[in-house]
């Protein structure tokens, strides 16, 4: 159980705003093609970090496995970058400082959250911005994941606040609800795939 909760927090860390860039430009009709790529490394980075999570913690338990999250985690993601794609997941209460929202993602992020008060399907999207195509995935927080995001009254354990705390000065990930939008997959293609025509 505290296993798969530890699994949990490492892997879900992991508004709307004006965006004054002429040449951004925002698709309705999405391309299949990046959608499949970008679901495809979704799961794999997901997948990647899970394994390497649960065989830290079986080997130096669960204060290792928080180190690794700490100093591993975004160097996994950063894998692709020799491909010309950015891997991260973002949210407006970000645990890592790097994970904040930027202008372009909360864009993205007020239209998750129009579709979630609407009680719409959320999908993966796909937004052209000058020569990038950028991929967004909502992260729904789950309710095995209140553990680490939940409360500090009801839902965080007493002995794994500080271990947080210490690691995440900054932290603005706890007080969540399950099923509010946690966070976003965001990738960026900075070569192109295809040739689109």
């Amino acid at each position: 159980m505290k296993k798969t909760i530890f699994f949990t927090f490492f892997i879900i860390i992991a508004v709307a705003c004006n965006n004054n860039d002429a040449n951004y430009k925002e698709t309705t009709d999405t391309s299949a093609t990046y959608i499949k790529q970008g679901d495809s490394i979704v799961k794999i980075t997901f997948d990647t970090l899970r394994n390497t999570l649960l065989k830290t913690i079986a080997s130096k338990g669960l204060a290792g496995a928080v180190t690794f999250c700490n100093v591993e985690a975004l160097p996994i993601t950063a894998v692709y970058a020799s491909a010309g794609i950015t891997v991260s997941r973002v949210s407006d209460k970000n645990r890592n400082a790097k994970n904040a929202l930027t202008e372009m993602d909360k864009i993205e992020w007020a239209k998750y959250i129009k579709q979630i008060a609407n009680k719409d399907s959320l999908r993966a999207a796909i937004v052209y911005n000058n020569n990038e195509v950028h991929y967004y995935k909502p992260i729904i927080m789950q309710p095995m994941c209140l553990s680490c995001h939940g409360t500090t009254e009801k839902d965080i354990a007493k002995e794994l606040l500080p271990v947080i705390d210490s690691l995440y000065p900054a932290d603005k990930a706890k007080g969540y609800k399950a099923g509010e939008l946690r966070g976003m997959w965001h990738i960026v293609f900075t070569k192109p795939m295809v040739d689109e025509k």
